[in-house]
């Protein structure tokens, strides 16, 4: 079987798939040319690693097109309830909506928070 040739254009949703343990991105691509919607699951434990490698990519193709270091771009970061006390959940908004939640130690979230403090000159 020859190989397709699949590029995405556009991602058109993510929802959560609760009893499959997995984020399921609805997207429109280009399939050999012929314009398709995909759905695409991705198993939860492997979401952060997917996520991050896609801005990673965008950020190296917006490096290339402007000249710039790579970088991903926040566009806000908020700090919400973990589902462990031993935990905080750290939330980065990127631009078209995309969201990545990020759960780290509270020990971590406080040396996040003085890096912070100190980077900003507090």
């Amino acid at each position: 079987m020859p190989k397709q040739v699949v590029e995405v254009s556009r991602v058109a949703a993510v929802t959560p798939d609760v009893q499959a343990g997995a984020v399921v991105l609805k997207a429109d691509a280009l399939v050999d040319g012929a314009v398709t919607e995909l759905e695409i699951a991705i198993t939860r434990d492997l979401a952060p690693s997917v996520a991050i490698a896609l801005l990673a990519t965008t950020a190296r193709a917006r490096a290339a097109r402007d000249g710039l270091e790579p970088a991903l771009e926040v566009l806000a970061a908020a700090v919400v309830a973990s589902g462990s006390a031993e935990k905080v959940r750290l939330q980065l908004l990127f631009d078209r909506g995309a969201v990545l939640p990020v759960e780290m130690p509270t020990a971590a979230g406080e040396a996040l928070r003085n890096g912070l403090v100190q980077a900003a000159g507090g």
